[in-house]
């Protein structure tokens, strides 16, 4: 059985219209970990030929975000851009980026394990996978601070300044590291925006 398809509400968030409440809200997500983004920078033609348009790139992270919320199945075109931005180094990566551009999917949040202890987060956690690839894992960076996700290919390294990542944990979704933040539908931010990069094609 498939799950029910939902349509997609146009939010603003900041001084961004988004074309749903999924995509403000992985926004202010973004926002609330410091986490630099572009929304929608550049139509990319893909060697299919097909012409696509990622959600979101982290510029500092060399990483792509496609949310994708339920009722809304299809990845073709991540898949395809995952396959070709990916590392194809044969022997040490000499990517811009460790391993390659990274290509997520962002999922609706998971909720609340209910076993916090202290205050319960409202919305629950960041949920995401991996349209093609090994698993992508969230970190963060010791020595520059930037949370990030990233491959369990080494040698880890940061993302943005290629510090070692070896002894820093990493999480998958489930493990409900990364808090989910609402931002939509003209709730405010508390979170600095100077983090945000915004560009248009």
């Amino acid at each position: 059985m498939t799950e029910p398809s939902i349509e997609a509400v146009p939010t603003t968030y900041g001084n961004t219209t988004f074309r749903s409440r999924l995509e403000a809200d992985w926004a202010a997500t973004l926002d609330a970990n410091r986490i630099t983004w572009a929304y929608e920078p550049e139509a990319i033609t893909l060697p299919s030929g097909a012409v696509y348009i990622p959600d979101f790139w982290l510029p500092e992270l060399g990483t792509w975000i496609e949310v994708k919320g339920p009722g809304i199945p299809r990845v073709e075109k991540s898949i395809e851009l995952a396959q070709t931005r990916a590392c194809h180094c044969t022997a040490a990566c000499t990517c811009q980026w460790p391993g390659g551009e990274l290509v997520i999917l962002a999922r609706t949040a998971l909720p609340a394990a209910g076993s916090e202890t202290g205050r319960r987060p409202p919305y629950g956690y960041a949920n995401w996978e991996t349209p093609h690839g090994p698993s992508a894992y969230s970190t963060s960076c010791r020595a520059c601070q930037r949370t990030q996700w990233i491959t369990l290919r080494r040698p880890w390294r940061c993302r943005a300044c290629r510090s070692p990542l070896e002894e820093r944990p990493a999480y998958r979704a489930v493990d409900r590291n990364l808090r989910f933040v609402e931002g939509g539908a003209g709730l405010c931010s508390p979170f600095a925006r100077p983090h945000t990069t915004e560009e248009t094609p």
